[in-house]
């Protein structure tokens, strides 16, 4: 019995003293507080970019149905204070959302459609940044955009004018097209220029007046000049996530067919989230640890090691060293 006795003591010791000792009833710390989960698609990864990086979070895609399980691990593995689903339940089904629930406390932001879910994430956000409103269907000027400003979803409809009938009221019009209704359009939002007639479904935000576009800029928006780049984070429809790096890394996006990268992704938009989110979480733990030892190797080993040891899946960490270096020094 005293031996026994003298065992537990001893653990108990050991845990007490141990370097990574945890005390008994105390919470798994959080590697990130926030991951936001997007579907596979582009549109609503990129709409979470600035609130991903506003609350210094990361981001998960994973298929709008399942949820994917090395998506589901790395979850487990942050232990978030607040999972935050992007997107209504067709483009994130409620059985993934009741399993996001083993792991945190999950909210959803949605609308009816792109502009809407859009407009809901912009109205979270604590910024004094300049909003660009700008066509929610065009991948390459929202990513543009995301550079210096903050992107807001504006719907962009084209017709032309010799296909489609008009019936303007005092404020409204309807638009037919082979006889059959189209819809039914605030004449504030229908603007007709030569060869086409350009339709618009706005978010409802207050005293934005620029834009990225000229069939926005048709409705009498500023349009702004967009700096372009040819070194940076390569961002296409297959790793919208990685808008959320360049921000990190304080390097401009670039589109994938610019040939001078930070990094290079594969066409799997899900693993493409891991690997991000990954690269991240390194990231920002070799900052912790290098306001302590003041050494960036030392820093980016140590994180691995610890990472690794949460079941992180440190491998697929790609940062280039000069990037580390200005990340943890900055």
């Amino acid at each position: 019995m005293k031996k026994i006795k003298y065992i537990i003591l001893s653990f108990l010791i050991i845990l007490i003293n141990g370097t990574n000792a945890i005390t008994i009833g105390e919470e798994k710390p959080s590697l990130v507080d926030v991951v936001v989960i997007t579907n596979d698609n582009w549109v609503d990864c990129l709409s979470a970019i600035n609130y991903a990086y506003e609350n210094d979070g990361v981001i998960l895609q994973t298929n709008g149905d399942k949820l994917n399980p090395e998506v589901e691990q790395i979850i487990s593995a942050i232990n978030p204070k607040k999972i935050v689903i992007v997107g209504g339940n067709k483009a994130i089904s409620y059985d993934i959302e009741k399993d996001l629930e083993k792991y945190g406390t999950v909210v959803r932001i949605w609308g009816m459609d792109r502009v809407e879910t859009n407009e809901k994430v912009i109205k979270q956000l604590n910024t004094n940044k300049t909003m660009v409103l700008v066509n929610a269907h065009n991948f390459s000027n929202v990513v543009k955009v995301s550079n210096q400003y903050i992107p807001v979803y504006v719907g962009v409809m084209v017709f032309n004018p010799n296909e489609v009938v008009r019936y303007y009221n005092k404020d409204t019009v309807h638009i037919y097209k082979n006889n059959r209704l189209i819809g039914t359009y605030s004449r504030n939002n229908v603007v007709e220029v030569p060869k086409k007639i350009i339709v618009i479904k706005k978010p409802n935000i207050d005293n934005i007046t620029n834009c990225y576009g000229n069939d926005i800029e048709k409705f009498g928006y500023i349009p702004v000049n967009i700096k372009n780049s040819h070194y940076g984070v390569i961002v296409d429809k297959n790793n919208p996530s990685a808008l959320l790096l360049s921000k990190y890394l304080g390097a401009p996006a670039i589109m994938g067919n610019d040939k001078k990268y930070i990094i290079e992704y594969n066409n799997d938009s899900v693993n493409n989230s891991i690997i991000v989110s990954t690269n991240i979480i390194v990231l920002k733990k070799a900052k912790e640890l290098y306001l302590t030892n003041n050494d960036v190797e030392q820093s980016l080993n140590e994180a691995k090691t610890q990472l690794w040891s949460k079941k992180i899946p440190v491998d697929k960490y790609d940062i280039p060293h000069r990037f580390l270096r200005a990340y943890v020094e900055k």
